[in-house]
């Protein structure tokens, strides 16, 4: 693909795109963009709801895995990396689950955490590291945390 084509393809990701109904929301009062912000985040319930089939296969699949003794591995970059091991962090005190059933990576590691590390998600080899640094095996589950909606 060219860069041309590349960048043609971005524009048109959620993730990469404006939002119409709040382009102009750093020159609203206080008020109207937090109304804003309550807005889109009513979207949530019906876009979930468009896919529980989907996730409720999703969660049968990993309650399988973890009787067998399998882990929930969450894969992401950026803000979805950050907020897949966050989760993970969170399940042991949340849940009552042992460390290590839920894990988070992120890609260029813990630094990515704190600081953006663009071009992380590109390196293939570093990923593949990580999956092997956790021992990965075949019955656990990995799940790709990607706000656009297209990473494999």
């Amino acid at each position: 693909m060219t860069e041309q084509g590349l960048m043609s393809e971005l524009d048109r990701l959620v993730s990469e795109g404006r939002n119409p109904r709040t382009v102009d929301i750093d020159l609203l009062p206080t008020i109207d963009v937090l109304r804003r912000i309550n807005d889109e985040d009513r979207l949530v319930p019906a876009a979930v709801d468009k896919v529980m089939p989907e996730i409720a296969a999703a969660v049968d699949r990993i309650v399988l895995a973890f009787q067998k003794g399998a882990r929930l591995i969450y894969i992401g970059a950026g803000t979805s990396g950050r907020l897949g091991v966050l989760d993970a962090s969170e399940c042991p005190p949340t849940f009552g689950v042992p460390e290590g059933m839920v894990v988070g990576l992120i890609a260029g590691g813990s630094d990515a955490l704190v600081r953006s590390t663009e071009g992380a998600e590109d390196d293939a080899k570093m990923g593949a590291k990580a999956l092997q640094e956790i021992g990965l095996t075949p019955d656990d589950v990995v799940v790709g945390i990607a706000v656009s909606g297209r990473t494999p």
